[in-house]
């Protein structure tokens, strides 16, 4: 809800770490859409090319600095980050990444998590189906009970405070 102008902030921060978490590439509600699955191999092949170590060519040198931080970070430090720490690592993150829009990664390609970059471009979506949030690691390491919307973020947008 807006208070005297200010909009709620987001609860999930976009991270390697919500990536590799996130269950939405397994949820029901996108499983026949024909839009999401080549996002889904794709997003299947670059965590495995990443897991393996074969990053060259995936990504630059600044976006691996980028997921290295993210990744020593836990779920804990990054919900209690003042402002000022969410600025600073922004900014820091900003610096390493490339400005080659080739290289840097688009959100409309990415099948979740939802949560963090909100509503799916994908519009195939089969809302009728359940959804399985509640049963995602991302969801509980950042109690998304709390969170509006508290589900169908691929639908409903961003999860915030």
């Amino acid at each position: 809800m807006d208070f005297f102008g200010h909009k709620p902030q987001p609860k999930v921060m976009l991270s390697y770490d919500a990536i590799t978490k996130c269950q939405c590439v397994n949820c029901l509600v996108q499983t026949n859409s024909a839009c999401a699955k080549p996002k889904i191999a794709a997003r299947a092949e670059m965590i495995s090319n990443v897991n393996s170590g074969n990053v060259q060519g995936i990504v630059g040198s600044g976006m691996m600095k980028n997921a290295e931080m993210m990744r020593n970070m836990t779920a804990e430090q990054m919900m209690h980050m003042s402002r000022e720490q969410m600025k600073n690592l922004s900014d820091e993150m900003m610096k390493n990444t490339s400005q080659d829009p080739s290289k840097m990664p688009k959100l409309e390609d990415m099948p979740g998590p939802y949560c963090a970059n909100g509503v799916a471009v994908c519009k195939d979506f089969d809302f009728s189906k359940a959804c399985i949030c509640p049963g995602c690691q991302v969801y509980k390491d950042f109690n998304l009970t709390k969170a509006k919307p508290t589900i169908y973020f691929c639908k409903e947008g961003k999860a915030t405070s």
